[in-house]
């Protein structure tokens, strides 16, 4: 998640192409890590419908999606603030219910490799407090009234 002042949102609306140009120097504000596609899952579960829901197709796309890249999204100051209502009301506890490691793996949820972590480590844990750094991401940008650059990049060791 990166943060964007109103005046560089505009100019990488009008300008894709300027992607790069703004996330080099960018003010990397927060990340949901390997977990955004788990934690777009649960809100849909929890909330179908909603802006929580559908979080990672909000915004304009400023580049193409590849098969293992979702597209970067721009999200405008009222589309962060569309975002961050349905958040402050969905609490971290409030996806429990709707974890099922052999369901995230059925529905090829981003990396699909969710019964083979339990073996390791609390994968749940993990995507709630990645859940948290989204919802206090969202709140901060709010305050700070600046829109919303949702980027992702493939990490040294092989996650988005």
């Amino acid at each position: 998640m990166i943060q964007l002042s109103p005046d560089d949102a505009a100019s990488l609306a009008a300008n894709p192409a300027s992607l790069p140009d703004h996330v080099t120097p960018a003010n990397k504000y927060g990340d949901v890590y390997r977990y955004w596609h788990a934690i777009e899952y649960l809100l849909a579960q929890h909330r179908p419908g909603s802006a929580a829901a559908r979080w990672l197709a909000m915004g304009t796309p400023v580049s193409p999606a590849t098969a293992d890249i979702p597209s970067a999204r721009l999200l405008s100051t009222r589309q962060v603030r569309e975002l961050h209502a349905d958040l402050r009301d969905i609490q971290p506890e409030d996806l429990v219910e709707h974890y099922d490691a052999a369901a995230l793996d059925a529905a090829r949820i981003y990396p699909a490799t969710w019964r083979e972590w339990e073996e390791t480590f609390d994968p749940l844990g993990q995507v709630l407090e990645h859940y948290s750094f989204l919802q206090i991401g969202t709140e901060n940008f709010v305050k700070s009234g600046v829109a919303l650059l949702l980027y992702f990049e493939v990490l040294p060791e092989g996650m988005v």
